[in-house]
């Protein structure tokens, strides 16, 4: 077992991800047969409920076996990721339920790139971006993570305009795509980001179905681009629950 060197990019197989405890059953079923072990995030009662249990609204992973995580963040889910080796550095800021206090931590490292909006990272990440020469892209949209999925160290898919913007301007390779069609529960739709992720270098998971995106060709075919197959649960409407984060492979 070995950690990720870069988050959400793993070079082989999967073997642990960390997932909301509302995804689907049929999708953690889907992981398990591939032999994947799932280790949930447990709610936190100072959010609102659609993102209460959203591993990134809690969690950063860093690098390795880096991971920031807030204050507040679920005791139980922080000592499983402990019990993997996690070094686990809590930030200085908790997550509360009125934006911009819950996006503190939301933030997409693709590579050595950080998107985020550095108005709100908490002080203690920011520092360590700082510290060790991570190339900074502001973006307006808070929720950054939620709102990308990492396809590669240089590719990326998002309906966020800002973020589609920013990523070519920094020679990434990004697919845009419509709002919506993402189901995320008590809000008018979730985010791309929050309902996929990557289970092994050549496979995208998704939690539910993808082919019922109406950007789904797109979204197929960009993957193929970089020859990425998609694992998803057909049937079932996306749903945003805060990324499918991989934490170690093979």
């Amino acid at each position: 077992m070995r950690y990720l060197k870069f988050p959400y990019i793993p070079e082989h197989k999967v073997t642990h991800v960390l997932l909301d405890k509302r995804a689907y059953n049929k999708f953690i079923y889907a992981l398990e047969d591939l032999g994947v072990k799932i280790v949930i995030c447990e709610s936190c009662d100072d959010l609102y409920p659609a993102i209460s249990s959203h591993p990134d609204i809690f969690y950063f992973h860093y690098e390795g076996n880096l991971i920031f995580a807030a204050p507040n963040s679920p005791r139980k889910t922080t000592d499983e990721l402990r019990k993997l080796g996690f070094n686990i550095i809590f930030g200085e800021k908790a997550v509360l339920g009125k934006y911009p206090e819950d996006v503190r931590y939301n933030i997409a490292k693709v590579s050595t790139k950080v998107f985020h909006n550095f108005e709100f990272t908490d002080r203690i990440v920011a520092k360590k971006i700082e510290e060790d020469n991570l190339q900074r892209i502001h973006i307006k949209q808070g929720y950054t993570k939620c709102s990308t999925l990492i396809v590669n160290t240089n590719a990326i898919i998002t309906s966020d305009r800002g973020i589609y913007k920013k990523a070519l301007e920094n020679r990434i390779d990004c697919l845009l795509i419509s709002p919506g069609f993402i189901k995320l529960e008590g809000l008018n739709y979730g985010f791309i980001g929050g309902c996929g992720g990557l289970i092994n270098k050549n496979l995208m998971a998704f939690n539910g179905d993808i082919s019922m995106h109406p950007d789904y060709l797109s979204i197929k075919n960009f993957l193929k681009k970089y020859d990425i197959e998609i694992l998803s649960v057909a049937g079932l409407q996306l749903s945003d629950i805060g990324s499918i984060i991989p934490l170690c492979q093979e």
